[in-house]
Formats: C-alpha cells, structure tokens, sequence
C-alpha cells in the first residue's frame, strides 16, 4: 500500500494516478471540502484537515490500523501565504508551518509503524524555496527549510525506512499561479516543469532497489527542450 497526502490536486494526484497504473493500491489524504476525486481513483480514503495537525492523531487511527504495510508515504499537500516580512502575519506562518511542516510530522508519526513492518520509504515534496529563500514567499521559505530539517531528522532516527526530500523548481500548477501573482508576475506554464515530471522523479525515488536511497533530489526545468 502507498499513501498520499495531497492526492486530489496536482503533483499528488498525478502521483495516485501513475502509482495505481502500476498496480499498486493507493490511499489518499484529501482535505475535506477540498477538491472531488472520483470514487474509483483510490482504493482508500480518509477526509482530514491538515490546518489542525493535533486532530490528526484522532483522525488517522482506524485508518491506519486498517493499512497494513506501507510501501511508500508521499507527502505532496502544502500551501502558500505570500508577502514580504513586515505584511507576513502570525496567522500566516502558523497557517504554512502546520500544513507543511507539523502535519507531514504528525501523520509520518502515526504511520511509522506501517512504514517499519514494510522497510517503506518517505517522499517529501519540497520546494525551491526549501534551498533558498526569497521574498515575497520568505514564510512559505520558513517552513520549507524546516521541512528540510526533519527530513533530516526523520533519516537518522528511521534507520529502517528510506526518507527522501524532492525539491522541484517552478511547476505547472495551480499553486504556481498564487505564486505568480504574489509576484507580481506572468503566469508562463510552458517555461515550468510539467507536473507529469515531477510525479515521475517521485516514482523513480520509490522505485529504488533496496541496497540504494535517494536522500535528496533537486529538478529545474530545462529551457533546452526541443532543441537539437
């Protein structure tokens, strides 16, 4: 079984699609009221929100007792709260900080030992913005680096499980156009990474043999598309 949270929109979803064309059984984390997937789309689901990570304990147990081994956790949910340091609010970074940082913690935690009976691997998506900062995006950046650090974290004291950090540049997403236009900026798809490619670097870091691990894999789009 693999898990992933996020599944209903872009990277996440491509990721659930690709995971269950390989014949593997995919449950998805999907915010409630947040966007529909068909019924058929995932072989379990469980509605959670992930604004409010000290309910998720709650939320996950029967879930989790009932997965069985977890192969691979895919962490692709995340959000953005955009503005230079004097307009960013408390509100905004407890916003950012829960969602992509205590959520992935507290939901890893509930799972670990799914991950533990498979020897699995976790796949965090992170960002750009998780290996350098800059405005206007300095609070998202935040929590990105902390997402960095408990990768790191999670690595030395998992042992037994592969943990991976994926740090995609800009993708053709609809995060991407918040983005944008926190920016200031043109919203150009066609110079960012497609989301199908994404979703293939995560699949390539869970398709590792076991004698090997991908620790952190960083994408750029590439603007030499086409040539030659």
């Amino acid at each position: 079984m693999f898990v992933v949270t996020g599944a209903a929109r872009g990277i996440g979803r491509e990721v659930t699609h690709r995971l269950r064309g390989e014949g593997h059984r995919v449950a998805g984390l999907l915010r409630a009221g947040g966007s529909p997937m068909p019924a058929d789309a995932l072989d379990a689901r469980v509605e959670v929100e992930l604004s409010r990570p000290d309910e998720l304990a709650a939320a996950l147990a029967d879930f989790a007792a009932d997965l069985g081994p977890v192969e691979g956790l895919v962490h692709s949910a995340g959000v953005v709260r955009g503005g230079d340091l004097q307009h960013t609010t408390a509100a905004d970074y407890t916003l950012q900080f829960a969602v992509n940082v205590t959520a992935v913690a507290e939901i890893t935690r509930v799972l670990l030992p799914n991950l533990r009976q498979a020897a699995g691997t976790v796949v965090l998506v992170n960002s750009g913005s998780g290996l350098t900062a800059r405005s206007p995006l300095a609070g998202y950046a935040a929590s990105k680096f902390a997402l960095r650090a408990y990768a790191d974290s999670l690595r030395q004291e998992e042992p037994g499980i592969r943990v991976s950090s994926v740090y995609p540049g800009r993708v053709a997403t609809d995060m991407q156009v918040e983005v944008r236009a926190l920016e200031g900026a043109e919203y150009r798809p066609q110079e960012y990474l497609e989301v199908g490619t994404v979703a293939e670097a995560v699949l390539t870091v869970l398709r590792l043999p076991p004698d090997g691990t991908i620790t952190e894999l960083t994408l750029r789009p590439w603007n030499g598309r086409g040539r030659g």
